[in-house]
Order: C-alpha cells, then sequence, then structure tokens
C-alpha cells in the first residue's frame, strides 16, 4: 500500500485476534506500530518497528501510559489509530446484570472515547491521519442474546459518523470496520463448543465459512493508506456476504 512506510500507529487489542493482525500487517507494510493489550503482545518482539505496552486501557491512568510511549518510541508522532480492543458478552437480556453492562461499555466504547479524544493532537498534526473503529455487523441488525454487545457496537459506529462529520476538516478520516463472525480468541470457544451456532454463522455467510483475522487486516491497511484518503464516515462489512444474505 501507498504512503504507509515510516507512519506511526497506535493500535488496541493488538495480542491477539483482529488487532495483532492488523498491527502485524501494518508493520509489513512498514508502519511504525505501538500495540496496546491487557495482555501481553508476544508478538511485537519478532519486529524491529513495533513496540507494545500491556495495559488495561479502562484504567484512568492509561491514557497518560500511552502519551509517554508515543514520545519515547513514536517519537512524539502519531498517525494511525486503529481502536480493536473489545469484549463480547452473550447472554439473554434478563441475565445481563449491571457489572456485565458497565464492563462491556467501559471496554468497547468509553475506552475508545477516552484514548481517542487524547490522540486528537497528534493526529490533527498529521498530514494522513487516519482513525479505525472495530465494529461489528451487530450494530446493523440485533442478534438475540447479545444484548450489551450490540449497544456498544451500535455506539462505536455513531461515534464512527460523528467523529468524522467533526473531524474531516482536520484531515482526519474515521471509519468503522464490521466484521461479521470472525475466529478469534473471544469467539473460539463459543463456536468450538457449540456446533450449531456455528453453522448458524457460516450459513449466514454466502461464502459458507467463518471468517479469520486476516480477512480483516487488508481492509484495515487500505483505509489508513494513501489510496484510503477519500473514504471517511463509513461501516464497511467484511463478513463473507453475511449482511447481503439477511
Amino acid at each position: 500500500m501507498r504512503g504507509l512506510i515510516n507512519r506511526n500507529a497506535v493500535v488496541t487489542g493488538a495480542a491477539s485476534g483482529i488487532g495483532a493482525a492488523i498491527a502485524k500487517r501494518f508493520c509489513e507494510e512498514g508502519v511504525n506500530v505501538l500495540a496496546l493489550d491487557r495482555n501481553k503482545v508476544a508478538w511485537a518482539d519478532d519486529y524491529e518497528n513495533a513496540d507494545s505496552l500491556q495495559l488495561d486501557l479502562t484504567k484512568d491512568s492509561a491514557p497518560d501510559s500511552v502519551l509517554e510511549n508515543i514520545d519515547s518510541f513514536l517519537k512524539g508522532s502519531c498517525d494511525i489509530l486503529v481502536n480493536a480492543a473489545g469484549v463480547s458478552a452473550m447472554a439473554p437480556f434478563e441475565q445481563t446484570d449491571s457489572e456485565v453492562w458497565d464492563t462491556t461499555l467501559a471496554i468497547n466504547f468509553e475506552a475508545v472515547t477516552t484514548l481517542t479524544r487524547k490522540l486528537l493532537p497528534f493526529l490533527k498534526k498529521s498530514d494522513q491521519a487516519r482513525i479505525i473503529m472495530i465494529g461489528s455487523i451487530c450494530s446493523e441488525f440485533a442478534p438475540s442474546g447479545m444484548s450489551a454487545y450490540v449497544v456498544s457496537k451500535h455506539a462505536v459506529l455513531g461515534l464512527t459518523r460523528a467523529l468524522a462529520s467533526e473531524f474531516g476538516t482536520d484531515g482526519i478520516t474515521v471509519n468503522c470496520i464490521q466484521p461479521g463472525a470472525i475466529v478469534t480468541g473471544i469467539t473460539a470457544a463459543a463456536f468450538e463448543g457449540d456446533i450449531s451456532f456455528r453453522e448458524h454463522w457460516e450459513s449466514k455467510a454466502a461464502i459458507g465459512r467463518l471468517g479469520l483475522p486476516d480477512d480483516v487486516a487488508p481492509l484495515a491497511a487500505f483505509l489508513v493508506s494513501e489510496e484510503g484518503r477519500f473514504i471517511s464516515g463509513h461501516g464497511i462489512y467484511v463478513d463473507g456476504g453475511a449482511m447481503q444474505q439477511g
């Protein structure tokens, strides 16, 4: 992809799954990546242009720790922010208590708003600033038994559109990648433990299979590249055709 060599990126949720796939793809494209996760980012040692920071983004001290590492590793510059950290809460609404709601919204939405706000001064200085949110096709339809997750991803899509409008004149593009059923560390146990659940999501995809994190990463690389400069404010499906199936 054009225009990525020596760009600086912060990627959350980067220890595994979609966040890891995106961060690794960025590294391979020549982007300097600060990889954030509450778990150790083991793969970062394999890339000279990657560094990692283990932290909980819901903690008040987290943004300042990120800023310190932007100063030290990224030399005080950030062109790209990918908000990929997230959790999935699968339970009937009547069994989804306040703790589940608070945790899901804190990680999937509130931490996103906090970190994005903190990094805006860096992004405004960039001549190729990009923000990518990781949403879900669940922000377009609402499967049962996932109310907290569905609400959080609706919020992420709404934030994407609002920020694209507000900061477009600053040269910042904001887009939301909306994956379908992707096999990650969060979802693997559910797909492996419940055959009917797996078959349901496989049947929803027009191509008849579940997705992989590496199916998502190329779109992220395109959106942050020079070629993606005129795309902003959109939710973009990576779902194997699930949404067009209805």
